[in-house]
């Protein structure tokens, strides 16, 4: 998973998983630009930007959900499932009506039945609050913010529904229904914000793979260099061995 947060003076950060790490890109690129966030990342990472600082989730390796900020010791447990029983995840950060809200979905213990939550987080962290519909697998769960308003898709894959989300969860039309029951301005603008999301994922996808082909070079220059001081040393005592008896 990777995100990208626009910081300010036009730079980027990309912030991604790689092994059991957290990275972070500076973007543009320069020495130093790239540094770790955080260890022991199992997977599900997610963020935004709140109240102008960089916000994060993720599931660790001892399945806690973690809520973070930039700094280590700004780090929360929100969610434990030690024994890997309630599987949680399908993790997405939301800011909602300036308050930071955790979208996750879990398995109901002891049956195969998957159901989906929301669940404010910080100084006024409120009970789970369950969403509409039980699934038998991990349901999709999206939102999408268009107009003022924010939207929920939630469902089995292909089957997902979506709602307003207000106090309470407003239907407003299936996902695989051939007429929408959206008005077919906001259904434009949730087609567009659709299409922004898959560009920035391309983007993305665009800049890990350019900085991946810089760090390559690097490392080669790095090793070539070694070789270099490595070949020079030998070539020195060669040409000035050590004299016997010193």
């Amino acid at each position: 998973m990777s995100l990208l947060f626009e910081l300010e003076q036009h730079q980027k950060l990309v912030v991604y998983e790689e092994g059991n790490q957290i990275l972070a890109v500076r973007l543009p690129l320069r020495r130093g630009g790239e540094f770790r966030m955080r260890d022991g990342c199992l997977s599900d990472l997610t963020g935004v930007i709140y109240r102008g600082n960089i916000r994060l989730a993720w599931q660790s390796l001892e399945h806690h959900i973690i809520l973070s900020g930039t700094e280590e010791q700004s780090d929360r447990i929100v969610l434990s499932d030690g024994y890997h029983v309630r599987q949680y995840g399908g993790l997405k950060l939301v800011t909602k009506d300036q308050g930071l809200w955790l979208l996750y979905s879990a398995k109901e213990p002891e049956k195969d039945v998957w159901h989906a939550y929301v669940q404010q987080m910080e100084e006024e962290m409120g009970e789970p609050q369950e969403l509409p519909g039980t699934y038998e697998k991990r349901p999709v769960l999206q939102a999408v913010q268009e107009g003022g308003y924010t939207f929920l898709l939630v469902g089995a894959e292909g089957e997902e529904q979506l709602y307003q989300w207000e106090k309470t969860w407003i239907l407003l039309a299936e996902e695989n229904q051939e007429e929408k029951l959206l008005p077919g301005e906001l259904q434009n603008q949730l087609d567009l914000r659709q299409a922004q999301l898959e560009e920035k994922d391309r983007q993305i996808a665009y800049i890990r793979e350019e900085y991946e082909k810089l760090r390559q070079i690097a490392l080669k220059l790095q090793e070539d260099g070694r070789r270099m001081k490595e070949y020079i040393g030998i070539k020195r005592k060669k040409e000035y061995p050590p004299e016997s008896g010193s």
